[in-house]
């Protein structure tokens, strides 16, 4: 990597470089096959977390120069009219190789984390999201269905006071519809919740009766933190 373009590295960008090699080496982890070319089961490996230090150099500097000709220049592009100067602050990685002298407004700082291995659904039981559409009236001017979630847990059990959100997905829709946009459904109550007793969670939404008519279709998507799930409606 050349020095500018390592210079030129954000600190979140530094961070989020790590996190991405770090996946990227479970990734390949999880790739190894559970047996070897002879039946024999294969030693597999896991990264239970990462511990990182970072030293990095907080540098004051101006975001732009004057040019021979008197105009300003930012890097990066060339400007054509006067603007004002601008300061901010860039993180470098420091480098061992560096002198321990800095210039004047420079800081070194230490910078410590872990990135953890979180358990899907953050530890908590497994859940599933049945989801189903149920027509509650038809007539000419009004097409209401209602949208009905049942959450349940590994062993098939109601999950109670799951939250639950519905929406509309506008652009799945259109693709279902050859791009051609639908009148997006009003839902007649709140369109986020949690699952009551009996781990369902519900809510009512009126659909255009031309579109319906015209045998479009309408998808909604059902989250429940990390879990999602969809609904299509059409008429039959």
């Amino acid at each position: 990597m050349s020095q500018s373009a390592y210079n030129s590295l954000a600190l979140h960008e530094i961070v989020l470089s790590i996190a991405d090699s770090l996946n990227e080496a479970q990734q390949q982890l999880r790739s190894m096959p559970p047996y070897d070319e002879y039946g024999r089961p294969n030693t597999l490996y896991q990264l239970p977390y990462l511990d990182f230090n970072l030293e990095v150099v907080s540098q004051f500097e101006s975001t732009q120069t004057s040019g021979t000709d008197g105009t300003l220049e930012i890097p990066g592009r060339t400007a054509t009219s006067p603007v004002l100067a601008l300061n901010a602050i860039r993180f470098t990685p420091f480098r061992s190789t560096e002198t321990t002298s800095k210039n004047l407004g420079s800081i070194t700082s230490n910078i410590s984390g872990r990135f953890v291995a979180v358990m899907p659904n953050e530890g908590l039981p497994q859940i599933f999201l049945n989801c189903s559409a149920e027509l509650n009236d038809e007539d000419p001017d009004i097409i209401e269905y209602q949208l009905v979630v049942n959450v349940v847990n590994a062993n098939n059990e109601p999950v109670a006071g799951q939250r639950i959100e519905i929406n509309f997905d506008e652009q799945t829709s259109l693709g279902f519809n050859s791009d051609t946009p639908v009148t997006p459904p009003v839902f007649l109550g709140a369109k986020d919740g949690y699952t009551d007793s009996t781990g369902k969670f519900t809510v009512s939404v009126q659909i255009d009766n031309t579109d319906y008519d015209t045998d479009k279709t309408f998808v909604f998507v059902t989250n429940s933190g990390t879990h999602f799930s969809s609904i299509a409606i059409s008429k039959p």
